[in-house]
């Protein structure tokens, strides 16, 4: 036993395998005869260990071992290929999946509504103005928006004097193919009699003018139809507001100046400094002030109701006005005057 085992107080190092044959050998080598005594309490020596043995694989076990060696190295060559492809070829995304619009599909065999009413608008002017004594003026003028092939005189007998004032184009009404109609309001003055005995009559004609996309431009395909105007239909107006009646008379006289100001050009100054009215132009005077009541309410900017009686063209027309007024200060004093003036929204 070592020294350092006998200082802590270990248990004797167990010979390893072979030790103790050669502290037998070494014991013999040494030419020190035991005694019998000691011979007889010598226990006897256990036989060597023995070693692995080889056993043969059999055919079966080594055929799955190489099967499973083989699939190993397809995954992993099959990974690295793969891998190295798409560096080289990388993957597309997919394409976007276009969502079909119905209505987008629809607007493209649409007429376009901008060049249709000017057009239908053009049209309606020559198809509903006649002179039965100049009859080539109108058929020259049609011919130049109708599709090729139409008889210009489109169903008119030559007779009669009608003129047109004023055309309005309105609604366009797709109906596909890139075809359509066109809703057109018409202004026309029919001139009857002759001599001391001629009269005019002015009214509005509606017209359906049926136009298509042709080659290069927009044309009409056919007769136009005279249509219905449109008739009176029920609003109700919100309720009014309260007045303020004490304000009303304090800033009656100043609208009073303003609107005789506004009707000679001068609102400039009659109005509050920042104001921008416009003109309203030469030959209108300023006949009465027929009410004006200032909305109920409080702060430095007031909105009241005025209704005003103009002269014009030798004969009164009243109109209804809402005027703006805004308190304005200097030094101590402070005075109402007319900011904005716009149409009385009922």
């Amino acid at each position: 036993m070592s020294a350092l085992r006998k200082m802590l107080n270990l248990p004797p190092k167990e010979p390893k395998g072979g030790e103790e044959e050669d502290m037998a050998s070494g014991d013999v080598s040494a030419g020190t005869p035991l005694p019998e005594s000691e011979k007889s309490r010598t226990p006897a020596r256990a036989p060597a260990a023995l070693g692995w043995a080889e056993e043969e694989e059999s055919s079966g076990r080594s055929a799955v071992r190489k099967a499973g060696r083989v699939a190993i190295w397809l995954v992993i060559g099959l990974a690295a290929f793969t891998g190295v492809r798409t560096w080289i070829f990388p993957a597309k995304p997919p394409a976007p999946i276009e969502q079909a619009d119905p209505q987008a599909e629809a607007r493209k065999n649409n007429v376009p509504e901008a060049e249709a009413q000017q057009v239908a608008a053009r049209f309606a002017r020559s198809y509903m103005t006649w002179n039965a004594a100049d009859p080539d003026a109108r058929a020259k003028e049609l011919e130049a928006d109708l599709a090729k092939g139409i008889d210009p005189k489109l169903g008119w007998n030559g007779a009669g004097v009608q003129l047109v004032a004023q055309t309005i184009p309105g609604t366009v009404t797709q109906v596909g193919g890139k075809r359509a109609r066109v809703r057109v309001d018409v202004r026309v003055s029919v001139v009857t009699g002759s001599g001391n005995k001629t009269r005019t009559a002015t009214s509005w004609r509606g017209l359906e003018v049926p136009v298509a996309q042709g080659k290069g431009r927009v044309v009409v395909t056919g007769q136009p139809a005279m249509v219905g105007m449109p008739t009176a239909a029920e609003y109700k107006a919100p309720d009014v507001p309260e007045a303020d009646s004490q304000l009303s008379g304090l800033t009656r006289e100043t609208v009073v100046d303003f609107l005789k100001s506004w009707a000679a050009g001068d609102a400039d100054q009659a109005a509050a400094p920042g104001a921008d009215i416009q003109p309203l132009g030469s030959g209108l005077t300023l006949d009465s002030l027929d009410t004006w009541v200032v909305d109920a309410g409080g702060g430095d900017k007031r909105a009241g109701t005025a209704t005003v009686r103009w002269m014009l063209g030798g004969a009164q027309i009243q109109q209804t006005y809402q005027i703006t007024l805004t308190k304005v200060s200097a030094s101590s004093a402070s005075r109402w005057q007319v900011e904005a003036v716009t149409a009385k929204t009922a």
